[in-house]
């Protein structure tokens, strides 16, 4: 029999020595059964790697190199390739595991998944193994759950014991060794070059303590657990892909959580369930959860369930496929965050951490395996209750203007298997055109349509008002569509072609210039463009019609570019040849028959205010949220197509600003000296500082960089006059100003009461402000993460986005911050010298998905100057 370690060798050989082992080997054998023996024919981990699992934190190609190595050789595992590539270049791949006769009928298994969800097909159920879907290590820095998988998978193909071998007779487990290579690799590298001959267990060692942005996000630096709804990354997209292909019964979602926890699987807290989850997903939630107590209990590992985590948040890995008929287990292992780590229970190591992922490994196959029938049952009869029960009816949406962000809207939906249709004819609903040319409609009796209702839907009434996550997340709101609410049943639809939103066009010649409506989302990366090969660029400051060649008289509003000749001078081929391929894929570009124009601004009015290069830095770094800077970055990066310059808080002091436009400031920057000085010196001479988030605001209000000032609810109020009162000679009566007594138990929820964990507001924005340049209407849904709340500027022309009277549209917010939000501040522009603040308490790009929204950054940094 082989014998693998899970731990860290003392190896001596020669005069080489080696980093100290860590603590008692913990071996396979001790793990499982001590009678199964191993296939001798199959290679363990370390003979193809030259490495021990749990001897250092093993990189992503490593744990691809020996998978394959492994489903080279046995005959109960296929190699599935690679479904995915992240931005950092590195391969997603996933493997089959299962008896060698369900391998050799595998695609005839994989088929079938399509008909076990079709309620108008029979199937035979009994016939058909359930499917699990293994997923480790989605944030890089739990490494535990990837590091894991060379054991797991050596295991399961090379033990030789016949309880297994039955359980790979009744399932086929979906091998999907790591969802975040970039992430994965980033924190190897941290850690293994940060630990030395006598690596330290105190948590404020270097090689616990990351700098920003560190190994739990991707390439980016997002989370891709919350990246499931939106799919806005290569790696979400080739796991749903995955996902969707093979409908799994369980998926395994493996994490890692604070170092001072013990161990955690699901069921989460019961109050913190989805509305349309199932009832009996649940139950069978809980009939997996037995077979991990029983396992850990076995092996003495200390573990809490329903507590804390929950299946609310439907676009996270354990949580999103509760909607689909299948089972998601969530496990969060404490994490050592390195080689070992002191904790309150003790000595936390490496090697422990990967044992416990290993264990539950297991159990979930043993579970799977158990619960076949039940499994593939409930799944069946999901989808076939759903369609008996679903209405009739289609949800109708548009986006005026902006072929792009509805074309957007469609791929996140298609990601979800869910079906679109076109309009065939105009329709009146819910106070709304919907026009047939640019109008889709989606209809609610589909297989998928748990999931469409989760994304669609509004939700106000809460059973608990903690979250783990957000809220809420309403899918068209985030898109700022219009659309309707409810069902709409009186609908025509035709079959939805690629062409039916933006057709390509030849742009003719033209002497006045070029005319490009600002509200299709794509003109923002064409404008750089333009920008950048030397055009003359104008944006509009008024509204006006125009004649054009070939398109007739049409409208354009606040923001639309004209390219025009400089004089004397024709416009630069180069210029000319980026506008003709941008019309030619379908954007909104015009040639203008003449600078007359019927309505409005004439094409030479000065109501058009010249464009230039921007230039824009970043701060990025320590002292930084890695996710705030990773949403603008990608924005301006991936969407708009632009290059930005990356600077870490520490370097700012010897940066030379005045080379820059704009400076995007995503936190307070208490720790660099002298600058907020240079700051003000920098927008004093003409620059744009957008900062976001309230504690930044804070901080340069602070600094007396800009003057705003916060709303108060009534407790705040009397906690302050309790102070002022309390410091007074004579204080009088101060017990009419304290609370009433509570219970301590409740401080936790009281304290969450306050919280704003992810609530959508309706916005007011001035579409006429340079921040508004591109919308149709002044209804902005905004998300908002935090729970403070600015008073308007006292310039009545200086706040682009109010809250409205009643703003909350979906999300829990308490009665006291919903009266806070009333008519108060999303976005302040403060002018000082020639140049500008722009503060924005909420984070226009969120998750990357929040398309309505992300126009007012760019906006922020195509028209600063007309700030």
């Amino acid at each position: 029999m082989k014998t693998l370690f899970v731990s860290l060798a003392l190896l001596a050989l020669g005069f080489v020595q080696t980093i100290h082992s860590l603590a008692a080997e913990v071996k396979i054998e001790e793990l499982i059964n001590p009678e199964v023996t191993f296939d001798s024919s199959l290679p363990e981990p370390e003979e193809v790697i030259g490495v021990n699992v749990g001897e250092r934190h093993w990189y992503s190609h490593e744990i691809r190199q020996y998978l394959d190595s492994l489903a080279a050789a046995s005959p109960r595992m296929v190699a599935l390739g690679e479904h995915a590539r992240s931005y950092g270049g590195r391969p997603l791949v996933s493997y089959a595991i299962s008896s060698p006769e369900n391998l050799a009928e595998l695609e005839t298994i994989r088929a079938a998944r399509a008909k076990i969800v079709n309620p108008d097909v029979d199937i035979d159920l009994s016939e058909q193994p359930a499917i699990v879907h293994m997923m480790y290590s989605i944030h890089g820095n739990e490494p535990s759950g990837s590091n894991a998988t060379p054991l797991v998978a050596y295991y399961l193909n090379a033990a030789q014991d016949s309880e297994l071998e039955q359980q790979l007779q009744n399932i086929v487990i979906i091998f999907n060794p790591m969802l975040n290579p970039d992430g994965l690799d980033r924190f190897a590298n941290w850690t293994n070059n940060h630990r030395g001959l006598n690596p330290s267990a105190d948590p404020n060692d270097r090689e616990h303590r990351e700098h920003t942005p560190n190994g739990r996000g991707n390439y980016y630096g997002f989370d891709l657990n919350r990246d499931w709804l939106p799919h806005q990354f290569p790696e979400s997209r080739g796991r749903l892909a995955l996902f969707h292909d093979w409908k799994p019964n369980v998926q395994l979602d493996f994490h890692e959580q604070g170092s001072n926890n013990h161990f955690f699987f699901m069921p989460g807290k019961p109050e913190r369930t989805h509305p349309l989850t199932p009832k009996m997903n649940q139950i069978l939630t809980a009939k997996i959860g037995e077979y991990h107590a029983q396992t850990l209990d076995e092996n003495g590992v200390m573990y809490f369930t329903q507590e804390n985590y929950d299946d609310f948040f439907m676009g996270k890995g354990s949580t999103y496929p509760d909607l689909f008929g299948t089972v998601g287990i969530l496990f969060e292992q404490p994490s050592s965050r390195g080689t070992k780590q002191n904790t309150i229970n003790g000595l936390l190591d490496f090697p422990t951490s990967i044992s416990n992922q290993f264990l539950t490994s297991l159990s979930s196959i043993k579970a799977t395996s158990n619960l076949k029938n039940e499994l593939l049952s409930y799944q069946r009869s999901h989808f076939v209750d759903l369609r008996a029960k679903q209405p009739k009816g289609y949800y109708v949406a548009r986006a005026e203007g902006d072929a792009t962000r509805l074309k957007e809207f469609m791929r996140v939906l298609q990601g979800h298997n869910i079906e679109i249709l076109g309009l065939a004819e105009d329709i009146e609903a819910e106070g709304h055109t919907f026009s047939a040319s640019d109008s889709i409609v989606i209809p609610l009796n589909q297989p998928n349509a748990a999931y469409l209702r989760a994304l669609w839907s509004r939700q106000l009434e809460f059973e608990e008002n903690v979250f783990y996550d957000v809220s809420t997340w309403t899918l068209p709101l985030a898109f700022d569509l219009t659309h309707t609410q409810q069902a709409v049943v009186k609908v025509k639809t035709k079959k939805l072609t690629d062409q039916f939103l933006a057709s390509s066009k030849k742009l003719p010649e033209s002497k006045t210039g070029y005319l490009i409506d600002w509200r299709d989302s794509a003109s923002a990366e064409l404008l750089y463009d333009l920008l950048e090969a030397g055009a003359n660029v104008r944006a509009a400051t008024g509204a006006f019609q125009a004649q054009t060649i070939n398109n007739g008289l049409r409208d354009f509003g606040y923001g639309s570019l004209l390219i025009s000749p400089e004089l004397n001078k024709d416009i630069p081929t180069q210029v000319v040849k980026i506008l003709q391929t941008a019309a030619s894929s379908g954007l909104p570009v015009y040639a203008a028959a003449s600078s007359f124009t019927p309505t409005g601004i004439d094409l030479g009015s000065r109501g058009f205010e010249v464009l230039s290069l921007p230039k824009v830095l970043l701060v990025t770094g320590p002292g930084t949220s890695g996710y705030d800077t990773a949403e603008l970055w990608h924005l301006l990066d991936r969407v708009v197509n632009m290059p930005i310059t990356m600077i870490d808080t520490f370097r700012l002091p010897s940066t030379d600003l005045s080379r820059y436009t704009h400076v995007l400031l995503t936190d307070p920057l208490k720790a660099v000296p002298g600058i907020s000085k240079k700051l003000d010196a920098f927008i004093q001479a003409g620059g744009v500082l957008f900062a976001q988030g309230d504690s930044t605001i804070d901080w340069l209000n602070k600094e007396g960089l800009t003057e705003v000032f916060w709303k108060e609810t009534a407790s705040q109020k009397l906690r302050a006059e309790f102070k002022r009162t309390a410091k007074k000679d004579s204080a009088g009566d101060l017990e009419e100003l304290l609370p009433p007594r509570q219970a301590y138990a409740e401080a936790d929820n009281e304290a969450a009461y306050t919280l704003v964990r992810g609530v959508i507001l309706e916005g007011d924005i001035d579409i006429t402000h340079p921040l508004g340049y591109g919308y149709s209407d002044n209804e902005l849904p905004m998300f908002r993460t935090n729970n403070r709340f600015m008073l308007r500027s006292s310039d009545p022309y200086s706040t682009p986005i109010a809250y409205s009277e009643q703003a909350l549209l979906s999300g829990y917010m308490s009665a006291e911050n919903q009266e806070l939000a009333r008519e108060s501040a999303s976005v302040i522009v403060e002018s000082k010298g020639k140049g500008a603040l722009v503060l924005s308490l909420d984070d226009p790009a969120f998750r990357a998905f929040w398309w309505g929204s992300q126009r007012v950054l760019i906006n922020s940094v195509f028209f600063g100057e007309l700030l």
